[in-house]
């Protein structure tokens, strides 16, 4: 049930106001921040350690008044007599979570044993610490790509349901930004920015939750039905804990926030990557393939965000955590990851894309290092050897070496790759050659059956027994099952303005079944052309493993096909002149019959034969 039921332009409308919106107030916030974190590296405090968002003490969390934990001696409190472990109260509650500027006069009240008093002071000069400085940055980088990948989504993908969450989710990732230490003025910009963040935190994982379990029209099992029964009872915790924050960044109390937050992050988390999980688990091919992506994303954000909260990993420099470091890589790579599972129409083979990074990287080093020991060497000759000039032809050598790097680069680089490759992926060229191997053995096959047999023996042996079926055209327009195949349920006929038929005769590549929706039970569509003409296709099953099929191997299939499409129309035309010069003897002998009978002597025509 749609709770909202808006129009796509609507929705897509929506998305993106939302996302400019939190676009205006994250550059308010930067533009406030550039002067304390770039130009001065100062910015204004109260000289004191407070037990603020940070919440040191979890029974003080969701409370406004908040414990002093240190004072430095040049604090402007000192001068009221304030001591460590008394408590102070911001008149604007905001501002606990901002920094000042200096000489900013701050509002607050003084809470001691003997009593309490209202106060005004100024803030005074401070560094801005490596942590803090460090925190704020990460932040920053990951509150970008974030606000990025919501006008993407919601501007080509707005309309639908699961698109709508996520882009939702990755508006509320951009604020984060404000989640903990600000540099904006005390303003009603600032108090929505906060506003926003406290309300949007918990719905976050909601939308997260929401975009998982409607990522793809899983079909319904035990734990889909009760993944589904979960959900409403999660959205009623999520808008609830959403509207506490809310009071709660108005002033209001609210010593429950965090384990309602807490609750919140846990549940969504779990439902998530439970969704995911199980997706992975019915799905194959290209749809199983996202899902890798989507599941690795979930685990590159959530595991060091939750290794955050451990005290034992508190390890660092200068304050700055290991693990924080870890957690703003993460969480980068986590959006990174979801945006591309979702926008791309179909994404790389994970495994291909690992080996394309690994032959990438050892090429490089490989050529780098080749051509870095030349230049070295050079350099050691001209120095050791006292030459004269030796800065001068040094130059030389280093532009003549650039030269080279240009010039060699791309020929040296083809062949270091194919020698990588067959090093570090034995296994897939050595599939590839003998599929390849076989095509060439294939054209010296003379009978139909045999080659049709053979080729499907071959495909299957390169798919890992995927299953596989070759459709030929008839007289009248139709593709027929061969009399072998391995891939079932198979049709026994498809017709000439069938989707499938019509997709090939216009593409003539390979093809992703998933993409025409036609229900037949395979993953690749191969055409089998010659001159044009759809002859006939070869279909292709999923891997037993659920992987996608690598784009070098839909090159050598697709490579595969045509040339066995080539060899069976020989095939089809040698039997077809085979035929006709049978037919053309038979005319022969029936014409010289028919002369003999009538009781005459004449010289036979004869009927020309066709040409191979």
């Amino acid at each position: 049930m749609n709770v909202f039921p808006l129009s796509k332009t609507v929705w897509t409308w929506l998305i993106c106001l939302f996302t400019a919106m939190a676009a205006i107030l994250l550059v308010v916030e930067a533009r406030q921040a550039f002067t304390p974190l770039v130009m001065t590296h100062e910015h204004g405090t109260l000289g004191a350690t407070l037990d603020d968002h940070l919440a040191r003490h979890p029974d003080t969390y969701g409370r406004h008044t908040l414990r002093i934990l240190q004072i430095e001696p040049d604090s402007p409190l000192l001068a009221y007599g304030a001591q460590v472990g008394d408590q102070l109260r911001y008149d604007r509650v905001q501002d606990r979570w901002r920094r000042f500027r200096i000489g900013e006069p701050i509002g607050l009240t003084l809470i001691q044993p003997k009593g309490s008093r209202h106060l005004t002071v100024s803030a005074v000069a401070s560094p801005v610490p490596f942590f803090e400085a460090g925190d704020y940055v990460g932040r920053f980088i990951l509150a970008v790509p974030a606000l990025l990948f919501s006008l993407l989504i919601g501007i080509k993908q707005g309309g639908g349901p699961f698109h709508r969450a996520l882009a939702m989710t990755f508006c509320s990732l951009n604020l984060i930004l404000f989640i903990s230490v600000n540099y904006s003025a005390a303003s009603p910009v600032f108090y929505l920015s906060k506003l926003l963040q406290l309300t949007s935190y918990p719905l976050l994982w909601y939308w997260c939750a929401q975009f998982a379990l409607k990522y793809q029209p899983y079909p319904a099992n035990p734990l889909r039905n009760l993944l589904r029964r979960v959900l409403p009872v999660y959205r009623v915790l999520a808008f609830v804990t959403a509207a506490y924050g809310l009071a709660y960044g108005l002033g209001l109390e609210a010593p429950f926030l965090l384990p309602m937050t807490g609750v919140s992050i846990v549940t969504g988390l779990a439902l998530s990557v439970i969704s995911m999980a199980d997706g992975w688990r019915q799905s194959s091919g290209e749809v199983r393939q996202r899902h890798h992506w989507l599941l690795l994303s979930f685990a590159l954000g959530a595991i060091p965000a939750l290794l955050s909260w451990i005290p034992e990993l508190d390890s660092g420099y200068q304050g700055m955590r290991w693990i924080s470091i870890a957690m703003f890589v993460g969480q980068l790579c986590m959006y990174v990851g979801l945006a591309y599972a979702v926008l791309r129409h179909r994404v790389f083979n994970f495994h291909f894309a690992i080996s394309r990074m690994v032959v990438f990287s050892v090429i490089s080093i490989l050529l780098l290092s080749i051509f870095g020991l030349v230049e070295r060497l050079s350099s050691t000759l001209l120095h050791g050897g006292g030459h004269a000039d030796a800065p001068t032809v040094t130059l030389v050598i280093d532009s003549v070496i650039a030269l080279l790097v240009y010039l060699v680069f791309h020929h040296v680089h083809g062949r270091v790759e194919r020698w990588v490759e067959r090093i570090f992926f034995h296994e897939w060229h050595e599939n590839e050659h003998k599929l390849r191997h076989y095509v060439r053995q294939a054209a010296y096959i003379t009978s139909f059956d045999a080659l049709l047999a053979s080729y499907l023996n071959a495909v299957d042996r390169f798919t890992g027994q995927a299953g596989c079926a070759v459709y030929l055209r008839q007289a009248d327009g139709s593709y027929q099952l061969a009399a072998e195949y391995t891939l079932t349920p198979a049709p026994a006929v498809i017709d000439t303005d069938s989707t499938i038929a019509v997709a090939l005769r216009s593409e003539m590549t390979v093809l992703h079944m998933d993409s025409l929706a036609t229900g037949l039970p395979a993953d690749l569509a191969i055409p089998m052309s010659h001159r044009g003409t759809l002859n006939g296709f070869t279909l292709v099953g999923g891997k037993r493993n659920g992987e996608s099929y690598r784009p070098d191997e839909l090159d050598v299939l697709g490579f595969a096909a045509h040339q066995i499409g080539l060899d069976l129309h020989a095939i089809r035309v040698e039997v077809l002149e085979h035929e006709v010069r049978k037919l053309a003897h038979q005319v022969e002998q029936q014409d010289l019959e028919l002369l003999l009978m009538a009781g005459r002597r004449k010289t036979p025509r004869t009927l020309p034969s066709m040409q191979a």
